[in-house]
C-alpha cells in the first residue's frame, strides 16, 4: 500500500470514529491555550471557532464577551482584530481593526506588553503587522512571514500552523510558485488535521487548497471529516460541495448547499438581517452551488425555485447588490446548460428591466439569440460585453469572444468562428484552474463551446479530443458528456457513445420529466 493510500486509510479511520457533539467549540476539538481561564477563554475558543467557519460576526460577539470578562485579555483582541480580515473573501477592515487595538492600548508596544507570554506577544505582533503602516499588500505578506515564524518557533502549536496555512490564501512565498504553494498548504492542512481530525479550519484549507481536477482526491479526507460532525455551520455544510463538483457528485453538491443556505438564512432571520445585510457569500454563492448541482443532476423543478426565490428576493430588497450575481447567475446557467435557446429574449429583459451588466447573463443571452438566429440581440450581448473591458483572459473578454464566435458561426463564416472560439479556449486553458471557478466560469466553458462548434461544422473527430480533454477539468459535467457521446456517434464508435450515454443515464435517472435531454439519451440505450 502505497504513503498517501495509508494516510487517506487511517484518515478514514478516523473520521468514521469521531463523535458527533453539541455545536460548540468542543465540538471541533478546538484548543488554543493561552494565560486566561474561565468563561472568558471559553468565549475566546468559540470566538476562533467562528472564525475559522466564517461564522465573522458570532466571533466577534464572543472576543468582545471576553474582553468584558477579562477587560486586559490581549489575546480577546487579536482575535476581534483578525476577524477583519476576511481572507477568503478578500475583506480586510483596517480602519476597524486598528479601533479594536486601541481599546486594548493606544501603541503597539503598550499593546504587546499586555500578553503576559512570549508566544502571545507573537500572536499580537502579527496582527499588530498586519493592521500596521503600509500598502496593504505588503503588510499582508510581512504578516505571513510572521505567522510562518510564530509556527517555527512553537512548532506544537497547531492553530499557529492552522493561521499561518490560511494567510497563504492569497499570498505567494518568494521563490515560490502558486500550486506549490497551494501543496504547502494542504500539506499543512494535513498536519493539523493529525493532531484534530475536526479541526473547522483545517478541513476548509485541505479542500480549498486542492480545489482542483488533479489535487481533488486529497479533499476527500476533509469531506469524510466534516460528515461525521453533528453541525449547523453554513461554510462546513458548504465547503464539502467544491469536492462533490469536482466528482459530478450532483445531488450531494446540491444538497450539501441547500443544507447550508437553511442555516445561514435562519441566522439571518434570528439577528433580523434585511436582505440588504446579507453578503454574496451567505446568500448568493450558497444557491448557485446548488442550481448548478440542481441542473446537472436534472432537478429542474427545484432549480427552478431557486430562480423564483432569487427573483423575489432581488426585487424584495431593492436590486441589493449582493443578490445581483446569483439573480444574474442562476437564470443564465439556466438557460445555458438546457439549452433553452428561445428563452434568449426572456434573459435579456430581465436584464434591460434591472439594468443588470453581468458578465454571466449577457453571456448566456448572447450565446443563446446566436444559437437562435436573433443576431440583432446577440450583437447587442457582444456590445454589452466589449464595454466592459477586463484583460483578455477575464470572463468577461472571454464571453465576449464566445458571443463573437457565434455570431460568425450564424453567419456561415465557419472559418472565422472557429479561430475566434479556438484562440479563446486556448486562452482560457491556460488560465490557473483556480480563476476558472467552481462552478464553472464562465458560465460556458470555453472548451466546450469550441467542440460544439466543431461537431455542428463536421469536425467530430476533433470536437471528441476537445470534449474529452475538457472533461478532465470539469469532470461529470454532463453537457461535455452529452456531446462527447455525439461526436462518437457520428464518428461510428458505437461503444464509445454507448458509454457516455449509460454513464447520463446513470445521473439523469431521477431527472424530471421534462428534462430536455434525460428522454433522448434513454432511447440511444433502448
Amino acid at each position: 500500500m502505497s504513503y498517501r493510500a495509508k494516510a487517506i486509510l487511517s484518515f478514514i479511520v478516523i473520521a468514521l470514529f469521531s463523535p458527533a457533539q453539541a455545536q460548540t467549540y468542543s465540538n471541533w476539538g478546538m484548543v488554543f491555550p493561552t494565560s486566561q481561564g474561565g468563561e472568558a477563554q471559553e468565549h475566546f475558543l468559540e470566538g476562533v471557532t467562528d472564525m475559522h467557519l466564517h461564522e465573522f460576526e458570532d466571533a466577534g460577539e464572543h472576543f468582545r464577551a471576553a474582553q468584558r470578562l477579562a477587560p486586559d485579555f490581549a489575546m480577546a483582541y487579536w482575535g476581534e482584530a483578525l476577524n477583519q480580515h476576511r481572507t477568503i473573501w478578500s475583506i480586510h477592515r483596517l480602519d476597524t481593526a486598528r479601533a479594536v487595538l486601541q481599546r486594548l492600548g493606544s501603541t503597539p508596544g503598550e499593546r504587546v506588553a499586555k500578553a503576559p507570554t512570549p508566544r502571545e506577544k507573537a500572536y499580537l505582533g502579527a496582527v499588530e503587522i498586519l493592521f500596521g503602516e503600509g500598502i496593504q499588500v505588503e503588510r499582508q505578506s510581512a504578516y505571513s512571514t510572521a505567522m510562518r515564524e510564530l509556527n517555527e518557533a512553537y512548532p506544537d502549536d497547531i492553530e499557529a500552523l492552522a493561521w499561518y496555512t490560511l494567510s497563504l490564501m492569497r499570498e505567494t512565498p518568494p521563490g515560490m510558485t502558486r500550486q506549490q504553494t497551494r501543496s504547502l498548504m494542504a500539506g499543512n492542512s494535513v498536519r493539523v488535521l493529525a493532531q484534530n481530525p475536526r479541526h473547522p479550519g483545517a478541513n476548509r484549507y485541505l479542500i480549498q487548497s486542492t480545489d482542483d481536477p488533479e489535487n481533488t482526491d486529497l479533499g476527500i479526507l476533509a469531506v469524510l471529516n466534516l460528515q461525521m460532525i453533528d453541525t449547523d455551520a453554513a461554510e462546513a455544510l458548504h465547503i464539502p460541495s467544491h469536492y462533490y463538483i469536482h466528482h459530478g457528485m450532483w445531488e450531494a453538491a446540491a444538497d450539501s448547499n441547500m443544507r447550508a443556505f437553511t442555516s445561514s438564512m435562519a441566522w439571518v432571520n434570528e439577528h433580523d438581517w434585511s436582505l440588504e445585510d446579507l453578503n454574496s457569500h451567505n446568500y448568493g454563492h450558497l444557491l448557485q452551488f446548488a442550481n448548478y448541482g440542481y441542473l446537472q443532476a436534472g432537478n429542474l423543478a427545484e432549480a427552478a425555485k431557486i430562480r423564483v426565490r432569487v427573483q423575489s428576493d432581488y426585487v424584495a430588497s431593492g436590486q441589493a447588490g449582493p443578490i445581483e450575481a446569483p439573480f444574474a447567475d442562476v437564470h443564465a446557467r439556466a438557460v445555458l446548460d438546457l439549452e433553452q435557446w428561445q428563452d434568449a429574449e426572456m434573459l435579456a429583459e430581465l436584464a434591460r428591466l434591472y439594468t443588470v451588466r453581468n458578465a454571466g447573463l449577457w453571456e448566456a443571452i448572447g450565446i443563446a439569440a446566436a444559437r437562435a438566429g436573433n443576431l440583432d440581440l446577440a450583437n447587442e450581448a457582444l456590445l454589452v460585453l466589449s464595454d466592459m473591458g477586463g484583460a483578455p483572459a477575464s470572463q468577461g473578454a472571454i464571453s465576449a469572444r464566445h458571443v463573437e464566435g457565434l455570431i460568425h458561426l450564424a453567419r456561415g463564416h465557419n472559418e472565422i468562428a472557429l479561430q475566434i472560439l479556438g484562440d479563446a479556449a486556448q486562452l482560457n486553458w491556460e488560465q490557473p484552474v483556480t480563476l476558472l471557478g467552481v462552478p464553472p466560469r464562465p458560465l460556458k466553458p470555453t472548451l466546450e463551446l469550441y467542440a460544439e462548434t466543431l461537431l455542428q461544422v463536421g469536425e467530430a473527430e476533433e470536437a471528441l479530443i476537445q470534449f474529452e480533454q475538457a472533461l478532465t477539468r470539469y469532470s461529470g459535467r454532463t453537457n461535455l458528456m452529452l456531446g462527447a457521446a455525439r461526436a462518437a456517434e457520428q464518428l461510428g464508435d458505437a461503444d464509445l457513445a454507448e458509454s457516455y450515454y449509460r454513464q447520463l443515464a446513470d445521473i439523469w435517472s431521477g431527472a424530471d420529466k421534462d428534462h430536455p435531454f434525460a428522454d433522448q439519451v434513454r432511447a440511444k440505450l433502448n
